[in-house]
């Protein structure tokens, strides 16, 4: 795989971070494939929990994740890329809104890239310790 291709993936990713900071929903909606899947880890506890399917399924996401929890931090720390997917580290600290408990934990974004467009997002973090924010 070549480095421009490589460099490209990251720039598509990096674009999407930045449009959840400016919260610019057209522009995620612009990154996203038509039927893209969302998803993070199941949990009984978090209402934004499960695979969220196409772009009404992401927006489905977002409002839940914007009712429920509240993230106070979110940093990247390593892009790490593949042929058709790029994968960031970080770290991140948020405060469920219900409880106003707040959790802290790593996660790894594994995201799935087809024709410059994003076609699967899946979020790896500490999900006990987000269970227990939101009980």
């Amino acid at each position: 795989m070549g480095t421009r291709k490589k460099l490209a993936n990251i720039e598509l990713v990096a674009q999407l971070y930045s449009a959840f900071e400016s919260k610019t929903i057209p522009k995620l909606l612009e990154l996203l494939s038509e039927d893209v899947e969302w998803g993070e880890p199941e949990n009984p506890y978090n209402p934004a929990a499960g695979t969220k399917n196409g772009h009404a399924g992401f927006l489905e996401w977002i409002n839940i994740g914007k009712e429920a929890e509240e993230i106070l931090l979110l940093e990247l720390n390593q892009f790490l890329t593949g042929e058709d997917s790029v994968a960031v580290t970080g770290f991140m600290k948020c405060m469920a809104k219900k409880t106003g408990k707040i959790y802290t934990s790593d996660f790894v974004h594994l995201i799935h890239i087809k024709a410059n467009k994003i076609i699967k997002f899946q979020e790896f973090f500490d999900t006990y310790a987000a269970g227990e924010a939101f009980r």
